[in-house]
């Protein structure tokens, strides 16, 4: 991975210098690699072992039908090596303010005064950089003077600083997918027929609309086949549909069958709720196996009340990958599906 990032940068680092590299985004290079990418720096090597112990807690693993898999894709530098992490998509530096060295100096000039003497009060702090170092990338500062309470703060909050790297790299999948260009025009079909939101990237072809009638539509890219479903049923009531998950895996199953000639298996089935773009959402996540091939997958289905509309939505994100990791192909079907809104967004 190391190797990896360093020759990524002088890839780059060539490619500015030779005039190679435009685009609509302004200022600096794009980070490289990708977005389960994280480099964690410290400023004081002798926060290794307890550093070890965080990343545990922080890279959770996460489970694909049986597959499991590590969230993210770590690798710890110490102070001496910061700048060979510059590159990285994530990166997390854990300052013990006072130390002297590289990484507080380099933060000393990045972070405001007023930040840093927020962090150096008390028990200490975090502070996030966006594209500190080049475009597409987040920074995350986790500071205090006492290496005790730095490491209090690691150990109490690695369940926070997963879920705000992903966060980020969900809005940072947004922001790329509108620079690469997004499908408008079926986007707006979408809102004049059905009255629901997406933000639809360009690779995403229609592969499917109300097949036999059936309420929903299916958006498809390839290399490895990725899908995303989105189907309505009719509710009296659908927040109170919301609570019944027999009313919701029904749903689900009939879209499978209608539209993807599938069944879902059923000691595969988990729920859980899960925040989607601004809402919260219900999420069934499980396996399907397909009737018309052999073969199967990991799928994840999000629903969502539509109280003015009087219906519940799902949306359904597949991923056919046999023998390839599945974490960042999920990652971006979530970003996307982060999108969907009942309301349609004002320039």
């Amino acid at each position: 991975m190391r190797l990896y990032h360093q020759l990524m940068i002088i890839c780059l680092l060539l490619a500015l210098l030779s005039g190679c590299i435009s685009g609509r985004e302004k200022g600096i290079l794009m980070a490289p690699g990708s977005y389960g990418d994280v480099a964690v720096i410290m400023s004081d090597a002798a926060l290794a072992p307890a550093v070890g112990r965080f990343v545990s807690a922080f890279n959770d693993e996460v489970t694909f039908v049986i597959q499991a898999e590590s969230r993210f894709n770590v690798d710890i530098y110490e102070p001496d090596e910061w700048e060979l992490a510059k590159g990285f998509k994530n990166i997390i530096f854990l300052l013990r303010i006072g130390d002297g060295g590289p990484v507080e100096k380099q933060l000393r000039r990045m972070l405001s005064e007023e930040t840093f003497a927020r962090m150096s009060a008390g028990s200490g702090g975090l502070a996030q950089l966006d594209d500190p170092f080049a475009t597409y990338q987040f920074a995350l500062v986790v500071a205090s003077q006492d290496r005790n309470s730095l490491l209090s703060i690691l150990h109490s909050n690695a369940e926070r600083i997963r879920n705000l790297v992903e966060e980020k790299n969900s809005w940072r999948l947004q922001r790329r997918f509108r620079q690469d260009g997004l499908n408008n025009e079926l986007t707006a079909d979408y809102w004049n027929r059905f009255r629901f939101f997406l933000e639809i990237p360009g690779e995403f072809r229609q592969n499917q609309l109300e097949p036999d009638g059936f309420p929903g539509v299916e958006l498809m890219r390839n290399a490895p086949s990725r899908g995303i479903t989105i189907s309505w049923t009719a509710a009296a009531d659908p927040l109170q549909a919301l609570t019944e998950r027999g009313v919701l895996l029904d749903l689900r199953r009939r879209m499978g069958e209608a539209m993807h000639n599938e069944e879902l298996v059923a000691e595969s089935l988990v729920w859980s709720e899960e925040q989607l773009g601004k809402g919260t959402a219900v999420k069934l996540a499980g396996a399907w196996n397909s009737n018309a091939f052999s073969g199967g997958g990991p799928f994840e289905s999000y629903f969502l009340a539509d109280p003015e509309g009087k219906r519940v939505f799902c949306i359904d994100l597949l991923v056919f990958a046999p023998g390839m990791d599945k974490m960042a192909f999920f990652r971006q079907l979530r970003a996307t599906a982060a999108t969907f809104s009942l309301r349609r967004p004002h320039p």
